[in-house]
């Protein structure tokens, strides 16, 4: 029996999240697994009724579990090289980014920023636009990098990522 269609997209809620990983107990057992990434971290999961594909990843801010989630048509070989970016991370990526853009305070100063080829306004204290300050920050490992994976639909980049 397909129990697909009771599972839309997730929400970028914590509520969310807690809630698909007790789900997905009751949906694997009508899916069957059809490949495993070598992190072995990530399963592709098919449904026989209804063709659709499931990824099941494991939510570290949750204890590690197993939650579930619909992605688009792949071949497996294709999924195995680039799995789909997770929700979960996603959910934790934006809500620190907010974070961040929000107490920032961020203006644009009359300074341009100095990374090479850039013609942005360097933000107030730093010498670089917005997008370069970050990407330092990032590098320096105090703010977080971006979620990796193959990006998909409702979970676009440009949805999800501040445009800076």
């Amino acid at each position: 029996m397909c129990l697909c269609v009771q599972f839309n997209d997730l929400e970028f809620l914590r509520a969310a999240i807690t809630k698909r990983i007790k789900d997905s107990r009751e949906l694997k057992k009508s899916l069957t697994v059809i490949s495993k990434h070598m992190d072995g971290e990530h399963k592709l999961y098919h449904c026989a009724a209804c063709g659709q594909l499931w990824q099941g990843s494991r939510a570290w801010n949750w204890g590690n579990d197993e939650y579930l989630f619909r992605v688009p048509p792949v071949e497996p070989t294709d999924w195995e090289s680039e799995v789909y970016v997770q929700p979960d991370e996603l959910l934790i990526f934006t809500a620190v980014m907010h974070n961040f853009l929000m107490r920032g305070a961020f203006k644009d100063t009359a300074s341009i920023c100095r990374t090479e080829g850039c013609s942005r306004n360097a933000v107030s204290g730093s010498v670089n636009c917005l997008s370069h300050h970050l990407g330092n920050l990032q590098k320096l490992g105090t703010m977080p990098p971006y979620p990796i994976g193959r990006w998909f639909g409702p979970y676009i980049r440009e949805n999800i990522v501040p445009d800076f």
